[in-house]
């Protein structure tokens, strides 16, 4: 068991804001913080919460002389910052025996000079698993957020609930276990599945990006490839996609790829394919057999359907870049209604479907911590368990949310993710087929 006595979060953005009130409710401990902007606004919050500020950019350059200094084994290292290399990090943490947690696993610059596109996450994930202390060394828990992250607690969840319910008592314990119990469930498809419906008091101005999270985080993902985890029911390859050990990368953009999705309150729903280290991670922990040619293994991806000023502001990217944003905004005391709607969703061949997930509002979110948006609150609350579980495991290497506790994750996280929906679906994309492949989800004008 370790004891933190010193948080040090790069990057202060609206993740680390609404952070804050979880942490100081949980820790007696000095926190740190640095970021490459400082406004008033940031400036007050530090304040609120008796933080130590910095106005800093952490760079391949210099973050070793800022951070080493500060790390020891009492210290807790959080990378919240966007293209703040996760991999870096990790192995200045280990080095100092600090323990380390992102949400996203990040490079130091997503453009790619060779392919001349930005970095696919497959590539991330995969560089980062050559770490050398991939199963040894100091704990470092990486894209343990929201999504990625608390959705993979989720998943376990679900999947045992799915079982009892059509009287199939497995007790899984190993990966193995978990991926023999996913295809006796008949499992072909896994969505992570989001509906945003949170609302801004006021217009979006036409050159200003809007949404609930991290701007930047969430271009990078409508520009990066669209990726999934690739199962093995699939029989047709898209045009122009390429096949990875356990993924398919399609060749547009996320921004660019739809497909059909379905929520116990929203119902059906359209949804951009955007890509997220738990539909590769995910897959890989289903999988049975040969990786290559594997006996079974679900198709898993990212089914998002943004707040409408986000939606809205995707269209400023319909050049492919970033030239058409002048400003940039996270929604967050402006919202004035709406929920985050984000579940798992198993989809079956054998049984009915099954949904489990959140149905958190904006008002419930702001009486649970302040500066928070029910997007907000689900990510942080999943980060401070995550804290918890490594602060209990110190010596258990670089883990994905796959690896973890699922049962002490959900205990402490459950309470801010209240209500938890559950529901069985017949649920089909297409009715006049029943296959469950992904050219039957994705939307037809994207064919």
């Amino acid at each position: 068991m370790r004891h933190t006595d010193r948080i040090i979060i790069v990057g202060f953005g609206s993740i680390a804001q609404a952070l804050l009130p979880l942490l100081t409710t949980n820790y007696n401990a000095e926190i740190i913080i640095f970021d490459k902007e400082i406004d008033q606004i940031r400036k007050d919050i530090a304040k609120e919460y008796s933080v130590i500020l910095y106005r800093k950019f952490i760079s391949e350059e210099n973050f070793r002389e800022i951070l080493s200094p500060l790390l020891t084994s009492s210290s807790f290292l959080l990378n919240l910052a966007v293209s703040v290399s996760s991999t870096a990090l990790i192995e200045l943490a280990q080095r100092h025996k600090t323990i380390y947690l992102d949400t996203c696993i990040e490079p130091w610059e997503y453009y790619s000079q060779e392919s001349n596109l930005l970095l696919s996450n497959h590539t991330l994930r995969e560089h980062l698993k050559k770490q050398e202390k991939i199963h040894t060394g100091t704990t470092a828990l990486v894209a343990h957020g929201a999504n990625p992250g608390f959705i993979s607690i989720l998943l376990k969840k679900a999947m045992l609930e799915m079982a009892y319910t059509n009287n199939i008592n497995d007790t899984p314990t190993e990966q193995s276990e978990w991926a023999k119990l996913a295809a006796k469930l008949g499992i072909q498809v896994i969505q992570i599945s989001e509906r945003d419906t949170q609302i801004c008091s006021r217009s979006r101005k036409p050159d200003n990006f809007m949404c609930t999270w991290s701007v930047d985080g969430f271009i990078t993902e409508c520009l990066q490839p669209a990726e999934m985890g690739w199962g093995s029911h699939e029989r047709e390859i898209p045009f122009g996609a390429t096949v990875k050990t356990h993924s398919l990368e399609l060749s547009d953009p996320g921004r660019e790829v739809s497909v059909k999705s379905w929520s116990p309150n929203y119902l059906e729903f359209t949804a951009f394919l955007l890509t997220h280290n738990e539909s590769l991670s995910i897959a890989e922990y289903l999988t049975l057999g040969d990786p290559s040619t594997p006996t079974y293994r679900p198709t898993v991806y990212y089914a998002y359907h943004p707040c409408d000023q986000a939606l809205d502001s995707m269209k400023l990217l319909s050049n492919g870049n970033e030239d058409l944003i002048a400003s940039r905004e996270v929604l967050k005391d402006d919202i004035v209604s709406g929920i985050d709607e984000l579940g798992i969703f198993l989809i079956s061949t054998k049984y009915k479907s099954y949904w489990l997930g959140s149905n958190l509002s904006i008002g419930k979110a702001r009486k649970m911590a302040k500066h928070n948006s029910a997007t907000s609150l689900q990510v942080t609350s999943s980060i401070v368990a995550g804290m918890k579980w490594a602060e209990q495991n110190p010596e258990s290497g670089v883990l994905e949310s796959e690896n973890l506790d699922w049962q002490f994750i959900y205990n402490f996280a459950e309470p801010y993710w209240q209500p938890i929906v559950t529901q069985e679906t017949d649920w089909r994309p297409n009715n006049s087929c029943k296959e469950l492949t992904f050219k039957n989800f994705r939307t037809p004008s994207q064919d």
